[in-house]
C-alpha cells in the first residue's frame, strides 16, 4: 500500500516539488497508509480469508476509499497541495493492489491446503442445529470444521444428529477441551432465555468464542444488520427491491462491457483458436444447449476444451462424478485436452459467451446457465433462477465454484436472486477479474504441484461430515460414545 502511494505522490512527480515538497508527500503517504491499515483492521481483513469473497471486496474497496479520504483531509488541514489526478490514480491503484493481494492470499490458501480450519461445536440439537450443521458441511471454504453437537441425545436423534452427539450441555466446556474445539455455535432457539445466558457465560468464562445462530436460513429478498437497543442486539431485516431502472442499466452494462471485452480479448481469441486447431484439427468452438431466461433453450458458445466426442463419453464417467445433485464435474476429467486444461485454468474457454451476451441470451453476471438435465431436476424454488438471464459469472462461481455440494449451488443462486443489485453485480465482476489475474499468477505453482497430491480446493476430498438428509435414527439405536471427529468412518455410510 505504501509502495503504491509512494509511487503516486513522490516518484511520479505529478505535483511539482515546488508546490509540494518530498517531506510533505511522505507525510501524506504515511497518512493514507495508516488510515487504510486501520480500515482493513476494522473489516477484519488481516485475518485468514473466510468471509464471502464479495463481502471482502466491499470491505477492501471501502478501506481504499477511506484511506484516500483521510489523506485528502490531512492535506486540507496541513495546506499541502494535492491534485485530483493523484487522488484518483492512487485510489484506483491501491484498491486494485488490495484486491489482488487478498485474492492471491485466498488462492494460495486453496492451492496449498493446510489444516487451519477452526474446529467448532454446535450447542443445540434441534432443527436450527441441523441447519447450521448442514451449512458448515456444504461450505468447506468457510474454514470451519464441525466437531459435533452438544445437547439432549434423544432430540439429536430426532433431527438426524445422533451420530454427531458429543454429550449434554452441562459438559460443554469439558467436551470442547477434549475435542480441541476453538469456538461454539450456539442456537438460541433451542434453549430458554436463562439457560441460553448461562451457556454463553460459561463459554466466556472458559475462554471460548461464541457464534450465535439467528435461525434465519436466508434473508428472503432482504438485507440484514445488527442494531443495538439499550445494548441488546437485534437483527434487523430490511426488505430489498431493486428499482426497475436498475435492470435497464444492467443491460446497458452487459452490452458495453461485452463489446469492450471482445475488443480487448481479440488477440486472445486468435491465439486460442490457433492452439485448438493445431492440437487435434477439430472445431474451435463448442456450442452446448443451455436453459436461459424463462427456461428457454439457447446455444451457449465456448472454446472447445475437450476431445471431439466428449459428450458421448460423459455417460461412462457418471460414476466418477464429484458433484452432488444434478451437477456433473470431474476435477481431473480425462476428456480435457492439453490446450483445454490451460484455457480452463485461465477461464479463456468462457470468452465466446460474450457473443451470447450481445445476442441477449446471457448477462455478464447471473446464475450459471443450466444444462437441460439440470433444469429438469430443479425444484420449484430454484426455478426462480429462470426469471433472469444466466451469466458468464455469478455469485456461485466466485464464492464456491469448486464446492461439490449442490446445496451450496442452490443456496448461493437463490441469495443472488433475492438480493440482486447493481452493486452486487459490480462486486462479482471485480471478483471475477481478480480470479482470472490470480490464475495467471498461480499458474506456475499449479504446474509445479501437479501430480503431488491435492493441488486445489476443487480436487479436495472433504468427505461427508454427516448424512443430514437420511431419515432420522431412533434414539435407542444411536451410538452413545463421543466420536473424535464428526467425520469418523462410523458416520459416513452414505454419499451426500
Amino acid at each position: 500500500m505504501a509502495t503504491i502511494w509512494s509511487g503516486t505522490l513522490v516518484w511520479a512527480n505529478i505535483t511539482d516539488v515546488e508546490t509540494r515538497t518530498d517531506l510533505q508527500s511522505w507525510i501524506l503517504v504515511g497518512a493514507v497508509s495508516l488510515a487504510t491499515g486501520l480500515a482493513l483492521q476494522r473489516y477484519d481483513l488481516y485475518s485468514e480469508p473466510t468471509a464471502p469473497r464479495t463481502d471482502e471486496i466491499a470491505g477492501l474497496t471501502r478501506s481504499g476509499v477511506f484511506g484516500s479520504a483521510m489523506m485528502a483531509v490531512t492535506a486540507a488541514f496541513t495546506d499541502f497541495q494535492l491534485g485530483a489526478a493523484e487522488i484518483i490514480i492512487g485510489t484506483v491503484l491501491s484498491i486494485t493492489a488490495l484486491l489482488l493481494g487478498r485474492g492471491v492470499h485466498r488462492a494460495l490458501k486453496d492451492q496449498i491446503r493446510t489444516d487451519s480450519k477452526a474446529r467448532v461445536v454446535i450447542v443445540g440439537v434441534g432443527a436450527e442445529a441441523h441447519e447450521v450443521a448442514e451449512l458448515i458441511q456444504d461450505h468447506p471454504e468457510s474454514s470451519l470444521e464441525l466437531v459435533g453437537v452438544i445437547g439432549d441425545l434423544t432430540i439429536a436423534g430426532q433431527h438426524g444428529l445422533g451420530s454427531a452427539w458429543l454429550g449434554p450441555v452441562e459438559r460443554t466446556a469439558e467436551l470442547m477441551r477434549a475435542h480441541s474445539a476453538a469456538a461454539a455455535v450456539v442456537t438460541p432457539t433451542g434453549f430458554r432465555s436463562e439457560q441460553f445466558g448461562q451457556i454463553t457465560r460459561n463459554l466466556f468464562a472458559n475462554g471460548y468464542d461464541v457464534y450465535l445462530s439467528t435461525g434465519i436460513t436466508r434473508t428472503h429478498a432482504g438485507s440484514y444488520g445488527i442494531r443495538s437497543v439499550a445494548h441488546e442486539p437485534l437483527v434487523v431485516l430490511t426488505r430489498h427491491q431493486a428499482p426497475g431502472w436498475t435492470h435497464r442499466i444492467k443491460r446497458v452494462m452487459d452490452v458495453v462491457g461485452a463489446l469492450v471485452a471482445l475488443v480487448l480479448a481479440a488477440p486472445v481469441f486468435v491465439l486460442t483458436a490457433l492452439a485448438i486447431k493445431l492440437e487435434d484439427r477439430g472445431p474451435v468452438f463448442f456450442m452446448q444447449t443451455r436453459a436461459g431466461l424463462d427456461a428457454e433453450m439457447f446455444g451457449m458458445i465456448k472454446f472447445r476444451s475437450m476431445v471431439i466426442d466428449a459428450e458421448a463419453q460423459k455417460a461412462k464417467l457418471q460414476e466418477e462424478n464429484e458433484r452432488s445433485g444434478p451437477l456433473f464435474k470431474l476435477s481431473r476429467d480425462p476428456r480435457i485436452t492439453r490446450v483445454g486444461r490451460f484455457i480452463r485454468d485461465l477461464s479463456i474457454d468462457e470468452l465466446p459467451q460474450l457473443i451470447n451476451v450481445l445476442k441477449g441470451d446471457m448477462s455478464l453476471v447471473g446464475p450459471r446457465p443450466a444444462l437441460p438435465e439440470e433444469e429438469a431436476a430443479f425444484d420449484g424454488e430454484l426455478r426462480a433462477r429462470f426469471n433472469i438471464r444466466p451469466g458468464i459469472s455469478g455469485l456461485w462461481q466466485v464464492e464456491a465454484r469448486s464446492n461439490a455440494s449442490f446445496a451450496a449451488y442452490h443456496r448461493l443462486d437463490l441469495h443472488y436472486l433475492e438480493n440482486w443489485s447493481l452493486g452486487l453485480d459490480i462486486r462479482i465482476l471485480m471478483a471475477t477479474v481478480a480470479q482470472v489475474i490470480e490464475s495467471v499468477f498461480l499458474l506456475p505453482l499449479k504446474f509445479l504441484t501437479k501430480g503431488r497430491g491435492v493441488d486445489t480446493i476443487a480436487d479436495a476430498d472433504y468427505g461427508v461430515v454427516l448424512d443430514l438428509r437420511e431419515p432420522n435414527l431412533e434414539p435407542e439405536n444411536l451410538v452413545r460414545t463421543a466420536p473424535t471427529t464428526v467425520g469418523s468412518t462410523a458416520q459416513t455410510t452414505h454419499p451426500h
